[in-house]
């Protein structure tokens, strides 16, 4: 199962293409339970090598919140308080729990109630948690896989993106906020003077806290970024396992090994890499 970008308010997939190969006997595309747009598919054949190509053109635009005033926000514990109330949705309470990816290790709470003090307004205790996340972690590939636990990963402060992420939603969830993961990409190569963002080679991970009147903003600790226009959305879930950018099953008896590459690039930039190699 793969699955794809979608359509937002602030994000139009113009085109998109999956390519398989080999070839499979059976596809199809679906929504899925958090309303992720999926492709299902199955090889029937013996075959050494498959290869999962997934190429769309996605025009961003700044999403609302970035005009939002932080100090405005309400309160942390009235979105708390509303959340518990029948005005709140079934599908906006189940991001408070605890999931697979996302516990209440011990001293978590106590963690994020350093940046949600009585009475602070939402959205600025959490870009002050972002803050303090992206300056008391450190960013480590290779350290983490995805069955570390939370309590593991706010031990030792280090992890990706995805570790990054899960300690977030444990932060917000322990507090009774509603919060969720979010998986996409980032911009490869950032704007002239700009910096590389952490993540920008790989599928990327951040959260989205649900602020009733904005709806869910979104925020990115690896890179201490209230999310503008560099990230490309592709699906929503509790956390990583609901999210999944492949997943599947392989009958063999022999061993495999998957290969991942990433590559978003401006449409300027591709033509310009394209004129390049046409001269070459």
């Amino acid at each position: 199962m793969v699955q794809t970008p979608k359509n937002l308010a602030f994000q139009t997939v113009e085109h998109h293409e999956q390519i398989i190969d080999p070839e499979p006997q059976y596809l199809n595309r679906s929504v899925d339970f958090f309303n992720n747009e999926t492709v299902y598919f199955s090889i029937e054949r013996t075959h050494s090598k498959l290869t999962a190509t997934s190429k769309s053109t996605v025009v961003i635009q700044s999403p609302f919140w970035m005009q939002a005033i932080p100090e405005s926000t309400p309160p942390w514990e009235q979105v708390r308080d509303w959340l518990r109330t029948t005005k709140a949705s079934d599908e906006v309470r189940q991001f408070y729990l605890q999931s697979k990816h996302v516990e209440f290790a011990d001293g978590v709470m106590e963690y994020a109630l350093k940046s949600f003090t009585p009475g602070r307004p939402i959205m600025e205790a959490m870009l002050e948690l972002n803050t303090r996340i992206f300056e008391d972690f450190t960013f480590t590939p290779g350290f983490t896989d995805i069955s570390t636990p939370v309590a593991e990963v706010f031990a030792n402060k280090k992890g990706v993106c995805q570790d990054y992420a899960h300690f977030s939603l444990a932060c917000l969830r322990s507090l009774g906020l509603a919060a969720r993961y979010v998986s996409g990409y980032l911009e490869t190569l950032p704007p002239p003077g700009k910096p590389k963002l952490v993540g920008a080679d790989a599928s990327h991970a951040w959260i989205a806290l649900c602020i009733p009147d904005l709806d869910w903003v979104e925020f990115d600790a690896t890179n201490n970024l209230l999310v503008d226009d560099k990230h490309v959305r592709v699906a929503v879930g509790r956390d990583f396992a609901d999210v999944t950018p492949l997943k599947g099953i392989i009958y063999s008896a022999g061993k495999q090994n998957m290969k991942v590459s990433v590559d978003v690039r401006r449409p300027e930039e591709l033509a310009l890499l394209e004129h390049e190699m046409k001269e070459t």
